[in-house]
């Protein structure tokens, strides 16, 4: 006969259920982190973020140049006035010349940016010299292989491990068999398909921002049916033999 989480004893429910909270609170304070800097993205920092965010986070703006695009979307804000921002995009438009950079532009990198981008802390881009800052105003292709290969790499491990837990208590719950398969395959299905989508979008064509959307709500909801699932069946459903 199989265990089911109804018939756990009260003590281990109770772990359980702060253990399926927590994790619950933990994605909710993720999504509204990502979405307070995702929404950056694109320039406009209001409402939800877009799939226009998502293209310019993974493909890149190719109209506009990386550097142009940091300080008009995530990087805004610490530049304090709007003349700071207009004298960058300026030196950018004319050309980046060594003698201009010298001039106007130095002064802001070291007032505002090489703080938190210097080559020893960011050395995929740093800000530090005239050379570096002349590369950071190329045109905009996006995270860097290696940036978006690191960024894969924790977020696959991470996520992995948040849907075995997740999924793992979920099988114990007394749902049909296909829901439970369903509940199972689900976060895994959506982490692979988010995860694809991020480099479909950096390699191949905007167009799979679309799929980065959608792998995101897979998510949401894959974690939501694991969470409150299990949480039903601990607590509301009553205590079943079932072969």
């Amino acid at each position: 006969m199989s265990v089911r989480l109804s018939q756990l004893p009260v003590e281990l429910k109770i772990a359980i259920s702060c253990f399926l909270l927590a994790m619950g609170y933990a994605y909710l304070f993720a999504q509204i982190n990502l979405q307070v800097n995702t929404r950056k993205a694109d320039g406009d920092a209001t409402g939800l973020a877009t799939i226009q965010d998502i293209v310019v986070t993974y493909h890149g703006d190719r109209s506009q140049t990386l550097l142009g695009t940091k300080i008009n979307g995530t990087m805004r804000e610490h530049l304090p006035t709007e003349e700071d921002k207009i004298a960058i995009e300026q030196w950018i438009k004319n050309g980046r010349t060594e003698e201009e950079y010298l001039e106007i532009v130095q002064q802001l990198m070291d007032a505002y940016c090489t703080n938190c981008h210097p080559y020893g802390d960011r050395p995929e881009y740093p800000l530090e010299t005239y050379e570096q800052v002349y590369q950071a105003a190329e045109p905009d292709r996006g995270p860097s292989i290696g940036k978006l290969a690191k960024f894969t790499h924790f977020h696959a491990f991470g996520m992995g491990v948040f849907a075995f837990l997740l999924s793992g208590i979920f099988t114990f719950t007394s749902f049909s068999p296909p829901f439970r398969y369903f509940g199972v395959v689900l976060p895994f299905l959506s982490i692979f398909l988010d995860i694809t989508s991020w480099w479909l979008t950096k390699l191949v064509s905007p167009v799979f921002a679309y799929a980065v959307y959608l792998a995101g709500l897979m998510t949401g909801v894959s974690f939501a049916v694991a969470i409150l699932g299990s949480l039903y069946d601990l607590w509301i459903r009553t205590s079943t033999a079932e072969s």
